[in-house]
């Protein structure tokens, strides 16, 4: 008398789990290392977008829109007492007041020569960028350059590493 198997013996499960298991040791970092550079391109492309608005404020005034205590516009732009306003936002250490929009920081260094930059700190995620900055810098010419602190794995061509920021 002849009978049929059904179902799958221990060995063939124990190879299926081990396949599977196989799968996601290699699966979970490469989605891990996806989910870092996407939050960097993300950071990048939030601070671009506050370029414009920066340029404007730099054409307008000559100078990066921090790195004073808040202030009301004096005068109009060409009179000898003109001060532009200058928004509020935070004291640092060194008792310099950075204007804050969400988590994002801007601060001129206490240049006048329309020299800056736009920061953006991560609170949380990958630990590759947790608690690491995204920076994009104004040189005196108008150049803009991007520099970050995070792990280099998630770093883009948009961006540099730099070690201090």
């Amino acid at each position: 008398m002849m009978t049929n198997q059904k179902g799958f013996t221990l060995i063939e499960l124990m190879i299926v789990v081990a396949i599977i298991g196989i799968l996601a040791a290699v699966a979970i970092p490469q989605y891990q290392n996806y989910v870092g550079k996407s939050n960097l391109a993300s950071a990048v492309a939030t601070l671009a977008g506050n370029k414009t608005g920066v340029e404007a404020y730099v054409m307008e005034n000559g100078i990066f829109p921090s790195g004073q205590a808040a202030q009301a516009q004096v005068g109009n732009p060409g009179d000898a007492n003109y001060k532009p306003a200058i928004p509020s936002g935070t004291t640092t250490d060194l008792g310099i007041v950075q204007p804050t929009f969400g988590g994002i920081t801007l601060s001129n260094g206490n240049a006048l020569d329309g020299s800056g930059y736009i920061n953006v700190t991560f609170a949380t995620g990958n630990p590759g960028i947790k608690d690491k900055s995204v920076r994009l810098k104004r040189d005196a010419n108008g150049t803009w350059t991007c520099v970050t602190d995070a792990d280099q794995k998630f770093i883009g061509k948009s961006c540099t590493y730099s070690a201090t920021l």
